[in-house]
């Protein structure tokens, strides 16, 4: 691996490593949200995924550099602006967020993990991408509330903000740092580039969440096509 892909996957991993730590800390936070002690006590679960998800990430990023810490805080600006804003007022907000705003995350991880070496890919789909438990216990509680069509127009606005911010946010690392690209284009195709790569990745992640929203039922398959 060259020098400069292997710091470039320093950064990409560190970013990962925060944006996992900011996930963990906001489930935590929703348990309080929770109808029930049942309910409570799941996501406590989920909450404790979360975290040894973050683990094994910054374990990783601490075998490659001896800075985990600072890069990871190199980070710190884009993930916070995304997660400080994410609608833990209530239950119904905390359910819109675990359906449909985390698991860009993870289609972001099982895109990315194809152009990571081997073992590193395997990490990143193990911490982001395997959240399929998480995925369905959220997916329930949002479905068993949208009743009527004050809360699907609700949960349409709470989605729309996060989508808008999470691009928001990936446009913003894309103009920081090359090191996305840099990961992108060591694994792209003959003539393709990392900004070409970087395009599709993110047109991949948003058909994952379109089909997510049809399932739901908040958005019709007509609409998008």
């Amino acid at each position: 691996m060259s020098e400069e892909l292997e710091l470039a996957t320093v950064e990409v991993l560190g970013a990962l490593a925060y944006g996992q730590l900011r996930s963990f800390q906001v489930t935590a936070r929703a348990v309080g949200h929770a109808p029930d002690a049942r309910t409570a006590d799941e996501l406590a679960e989920l909450a404790l995924r979360e975290h040894a998800g973050y683990v094994l990430l910054r374990d990783t990023l601490a075998h490659r550099t001896d800075l985990p810490a600072a890069v990871m805080d190199r980070q710190k600006p884009h993930f916070d602006a995304y997660f400080d804003r994410v609608p833990l007022d209530d239950w119904f907000g905390a359910c819109a967020f675990f359906a449909l705003g985390l698991p860009i995350a993870a289609d972001f991880g099982r895109e990315l993990a194809a152009s990571l070496d081997r073992e590193t890919g395997m990490v990143v789909v193990a911490s982001l991408a395997d959240r399929g438990p998480f995925q369905q216990f959220a997916t329930d509680h949002l479905r068993a509330q949208l009743g009527d069509d004050e809360t699907c127009a609700r949960a349409r606005q709470l989605v729309a903000n996060l989508l808008g911010r999470a691009l928001q946010g990936f446009q913003g690392v894309m103009s920081d740092t090359d090191a996305l690209k840099v990961v992108l284009a060591s694994g792209a195709a003959d003539g393709e580039t990392g900004e070409t790569r970087a395009k599709r990745l993110a047109i991949g992640v948003m058909q994952g969440h379109h089909r997510r929203m049809i399932e739901l039922g908040l958005e019709d398959l007509d609409e998008i096509e």
